[in-house]
């Protein structure tokens, strides 16, 4: 898994690539944790556009930065999901909390 992080004014934009799945969970839960400590930003968005496939280990990882994030006054939404994630998320009644909510 590779990724990018960008800022949009207050954003910081979390751009992952590849496959979120088991085998990356613990790096992806490590990289929003960071984000979300170091409290530098309003929002945490984490753009899909470019993730293939996301499997229940890190849909739990995103469910809990969502939580953290939260706690911490950290408005943190999944961005641009393509196809895959968003059937995942739909199915998952996931979408409107990470994506709309």
């Amino acid at each position: 898994m590779d990724w990018t992080i960008a800022r949009e004014d207050d954003t910081l934009v979390l751009s992952p690539e590849g496959d979120l799945d088991v085998a990356n969970a613990a790096v992806l839960r490590q990289v929003l944790q960071q984000i979300v400590d170091r409290r530098d930003c309003a929002r945490l968005d984490v753009d899909m556009s470019a993730v293939t496939f996301l499997d229940s280990s890190a849909l739990g990882v995103l469910v809990a930065a969502r939580r953290a994030a939260d706690a911490k006054g950290i408005t943190l939404r999944v961005r641009e999901p393509g196809p895959m994630v968003r059937m995942v998320l739909e199915v998952t009644n996931l979408y409107e909390s990470l994506v709309t909510g």
